[in-house]
């Protein structure tokens, strides 16, 4: 049997254990870091597949859809009563009729509708909205 030709020292052999174990924890932390990063990137897929998921904000509602326009019922509402009607009773005759909405704020939405519709005009001194004539 043959030796080594240079028998290493314990010293050596040490200082070659040590150059292995550090070694060995360095490969053991960028395994560490690079399965983070699957980790991460599987989250990621996950969430770009669940297409059923709301963006950010939370669930949005359907938008709800009328037989007739509001300007149409308006017109209606207003076409048979000559006086005419404040905005919040005018808002109460729409919703009496079945008109659906989803706004949260209902009147305001039947303001605009008023507001640019020309063949309705606004009375300052009872105010009262009613068609023009």
């Amino acid at each position: 049997m043959s030796q080594a030709s240079s028998p290493l020292s314990i010293a050596d052999l040490e200082r070659v254990l040590d150059e292995k174990r550090a070694q060995l924890q360095d490969l053991l932390k960028k395994r560490d870091q690079a399965q983070k990063e699957i980790e991460d990137l599987d989250a990621e897929i996950q969430e770009a597949a669940n297409l059923d998921a709301p963006m950010g904000r939370g669930r949005r509602r359907r938008r709800v859809k009328n037989e007739t326009s509001l300007r149409a019922v308006v017109l209606g509402i207003l076409g048979k009563n000559k006086k005419g009607f404040t905005l919040s009773d005018l808002a109460d005759k729409v919703i009496e009729t079945g008109y659906k909405s989803g706004s949260k704020n209902f009147r305001n939405v039947l303001y605009q509708c008023l507001y640019n519709t020309e063949a309705i005009v606004h009375d300052e001194a009872s105010g009262c909205y009613r068609l023009q004539k």
